[in-house]
């Protein structure tokens, strides 16, 4: 079932005894380095793979150096360079990493426990960012019960503040129409990439991080667990060899910022995804377990890399002026868009023209929600705005209130279950404080501070244990 313990024995939530004791491949590892004078640690270029290449620095050490290698990429080049580079444990990120596990710990097990003793039930748990997530969700799913009174041109895609249904004649007027030079929006990082999936392919946040970390495991993209836009001189050329004279070239997130300074989500090579496919059936590259679900995926990394690459596009935007004995109002809309960095991703959403002239049209008016639920990519588009969670953490939030049966999914809409509605109340009720959206944010500003080396690590986890003393 893929659960973790620390105790000998059975699995305490299957009862399966066919388990994974980690000690064994400690134990090898350690055999292992005995025979060698360096050990290289590769794993992932955070805070988490920081922490494990940290853990396994201390069980191997009095064996064997150890350093770390770091690439965002699974390539020779990328592989090469981090060989030729190796460091010293990141302490600053190790700490930071630290204080997010211990907090997490810490207020999670207490208040997961305050949910067992008054639900009954020994599955639940609560957290610093699920619960302020779950509660968001609630939140959505109240307006979504409301109804208010709108109106509807259906014929033309308007929506009226006017509250009577019937025929109604329109005099539509062009104000005017500019044509105007447009930039294409900047590569995937973790939270657009989960949010784009799922509005154009469909995909969960757990199945779109499971099908990224394959493409990359396959050296296909780089790390996609990222909040940076900054691209690499290998991104620029890779870029330059595809575009051709459509290059431009955008470094974007000059300052490097993000979570371990990553670069972007982007492509490793300049291959579409028909190229891939061709050298995958003439066996000229030998991916292990690529779906045509991956392939949709790599597909939608390349294509809004390329774009973000490309140079401007053009757009023309028409202004109307729309009177009816009812009132008046102005519509602006963008009616087409051109260029290379289009067509790779539209990045625009393009709407029909308006006619011009005396028209007659009908209003239908409807009781629709205040609001609609929302999707998972919502969800994570909130967590980055709002400073809750990261890179590595959005899909797992989601997917932990999933498991929890706090929250359940319906025509792409996250909606809450009665359980969650009742633990969220319980929590408010009782221990607003300590799941605030506020306090959270706080936590993981100062986390990021830890990372920076700004704040002393003792100091915070020191402040925690004083507020869970008081739960």
């Amino acid at each position: 079932c893929n659960y973790q313990f620390t105790q000998e024995g059975a699995c305490p939530r299957c009862g399966s005894e066919e388990v994974i004791d980690s000690r064994d491949r400690i134990e090898d590892l350690r055999r292992l380095s005995s025979k060698v004078s360096l050990v290289i640690v590769g794993t992932d270029p955070d805070a988490e793979g920081e922490k494990i290449a940290w853990d396994l620095y201390n069980l191997l050490s009095p064996l064997a150096d150890v350093k770390r290698a770091e690439f965002h990429e699974v390539t020779p080049r990328a592989i090469r360079d981090a060989l030729s580079n190796l460091r010293d444990m990141d302490m600053n990120r190790i700490k930071a990493q630290i204080v997010r596990r211990i907090e997490d710990r810490w207020i999670g097990f207490v208040l997961s426990q305050k949910l067992w003793k008054v639900f009954h039930r020994m599955n639940l748990s609560a957290g610093r960012v699920q619960t302020p997530v779950l509660d968001w969700i609630i939140e959505q799913d109240r307006k979504y019960r409301k109804r208010v009174r709108k109106g509807f041109i259906k014929e033309l895609g308007l929506d009226v503040d006017w509250d009577a249904s019937g025929d109604i004649e329109l005099d539509i007027e062009l104000v005017s129409e500019d044509r105007k030079k447009v930039s294409p929006p900047p590569p995937y990082t973790t939270d657009e990439l989960l949010k784009d999936a799922g509005r154009i392919l469909k995909l969960s946040s757990l199945d779109t991080m499971k099908l990224a970390q394959d493409l990359f495991e396959n050296g296909l993209i780089t790390y996609h667990r990222t909040d940076s836009t900054r691209v690499s001189d290998v991104g620029l050329r890779i870029a330059r060899e595809y575009l051709g004279e459509d290059f431009r070239g955008r470094t974007w997130d000059l300052k490097g910022t993000g979570e371990g300074a990553h670069e972007c989500i982007r492509p490793t090579r300049s291959w579409d995804r028909y190229m891939i496919q061709r050298m995958i059936y003439e066996k000229v590259i030998t991916p292990e377990n690529l779906t045509r679900q991956h392939l949709a995926l790599y597909d939608l990394i390349f294509r809004r890399f390329m774009s973000s690459q490309c140079k401007d596009f053009e757009v023309l935007i028409k202004r109307y002026r729309i009177h009816s004995d009812k009132g008046s109002f102005e519509e602006e809309r963008i009616v087409d868009a051109r260029g290379r960095a289009f067509e790779l991703y539209h990045g625009v959403f393009v709407k029909r023209e308006l006619p011009v002239g005396r028209i007659k049209a009908r209003i239908d008016v409807k009781y629709v929600p205040e609001g609609y639920p929302y999707t998972q990519a919502d969800i994570v588009r909130l967590m980055k705005e709002r400073g809750l969670g990261r890179p590595s953490t959005y899909a797992t939030i989601i997917g932990k209130l999933f498991e929890r049966g706090y929250i359940y999914e319906r025509n792409r809409f996250v909606l809450p279950t009665s359980l969650g509605k009742k633990v969220n109340r319980f929590l408010k009720e009782r221990y607003s404080e300590f799941v605030s959206e506020e306090r959270t944010r706080i936590l993981y500003e100062k986390i990021d501070e830890i990372e920076k080396g700004n704040l002393d690590y003792m100091e915070t986890i020191r402040d925690l244990y004083e507020e869970i003393r008081k739960i």
